[in-house]
């Protein structure tokens, strides 16, 4: 076989996704199914959201807060604030302010390290991570799949459109 063979086969596998299933997490699963895990098999239910918003927007009630990713925000100079302020006083509709900001993602390097410390060192023990709406939590669940944790799942829906739509406990509300 010729390597440019080789090369399409291999490169076929991983954009199908079927390329070594290791690092993969265990399953997308949904809030009423989390709550039954966390009640029946112990399983630790981790938000992976910045700190704020898992105060301030509410989290599940019992949930570990370790952050996947910290948000920093580089503040723009005031003379820009002050122009973005007058120009939204003078429309009647709002403008993009957020566009004058630049939120920044930084990855939480002890984020495995706290979910094992967290797991008692067990990388068996179920991990259910959660974010808002589902997205970082899949980068969570993968990160963890990938450095020897066996039984991660992601709520899949996160927070706002799962749990809480689901009537579920929560807290910091």
């Amino acid at each position: 076989m010729t390597k440019k063979a080789i090369f399409l086969i291999l490169t076929t596998l991983v954009s199908l996704n079927l390329w070594a299933a290791d690092g993969d997490y265990s399953d997308d699963i949904e809030a009423k199914e989390a709550a039954e895990m966390i009640k029946k098999d112990g399983a630790i239910l981790i938000d992976v959201r910045d700190p704020v918003e898992f105060l301030y927007v509410g989290h599940a009630a019992g949930s570990l807060n370790i952050p996947i990713f910290f948000v920093r925000i580089d503040l723009p100079p005031l003379n820009t604030r002050l122009k973005v302020a007058e120009v939204e006083k003078k429309k009647s509709k709002s403008i993009h302010v957020k566009k004058t900001y630049r939120p920044m993602m930084d990855e939480n390097p002890k984020f495995v390290e706290e979910v094992k410390k967290a797991a008692g060192g067990d990388l068996q023990k179920p991990i259910i991570v959660i974010c808002r709406s589902g997205e970082r939590s899949i980068y969570a669940a993968e990160k963890l799949a990938k450095n020897g944790f066996e039984n991660v799942y992601n709520l899949e829906g996160g927070y706002i459109f799962d749990w809480r739509a689901n009537g579920l406990p929560s807290g910091g509300e």
